[in-house]
């Protein structure tokens, strides 16, 4: 059984890290091309020759996520996932900072059903839209979002390093449109 739980840094006077990982053999190449009249960017589903794995230790209540709600999912009384959302007065939006399933609770549903309470979340807000960054080499996040009804929205080149497109981590920023 599934339930979810608002934290807050109080309860984790040593801070609550977080491992985020993830293991993909597809990946999205952005190409950007300049034309006489614009820019013409594509973004094509690309094979690695061997998987690509990412691990980032981040801390859940790092300074940059400051005026966030922080939550954690428990399965069967096992904390299973966080999240951690943030209403964005000047644009009237929801940012999710993270969603994110640890590796053993996958594909029970869980980050399904986050994604529905932060549906329903918004719709409480009265925001006109929900936001997220990924990458594009977090393909399965990309493909888990865009079953839920969000789309691309934006992109950054280089967001991470100035070598993102030739390390395949392109920023995206996903949306889903509140209606």
């Amino acid at each position: 059984m599934l339930t979810i739980r608002q934290i807050d840094s109080t309860q984790y006077p040593n801070g609550k890290k977080v491992l985020y990982t993830y293991e993909t053999t597809t990946f999205y190449q952005i190409k950007s091309v300049q034309t006489e009249n614009g820019w013409t960017f594509t973004l094509h589903e690309q094979s690695t020759p061997q998987p690509f794995v990412k691990q980032l230790e981040e801390e859940m209540f790092d300074a940059y996520k400051d005026g966030s709600n922080y939550y954690v999912a428990q399965w069967n009384g096992e904390e299973a996932a966080v999240l951690v959302v943030q209403q964005l007065d000047w644009n009237n939006t929801l940012l999710i900072h993270d969603l994110y399933v640890y590796e053993r609770f996958k594909r029970l549903g869980i980050g399904s059903k986050l994604i529905a309470y932060v549906k329903d979340r918004a719709k409480n807000l009265g925001v006109r839209a929900i936001t997220l960054e990924t990458q594009t080499s977090n393909y399965p996040a990309v493909q888990f979002y865009l079953k839920h009804g969000f789309q691309l929205v934006g992109f950054n080149t280089i967001s991470y390093s100035n070598e993102d497109v030739v390390n395949g981590e392109v920023r995206l920023e996903m949306a889903y449109v509140m209606t």
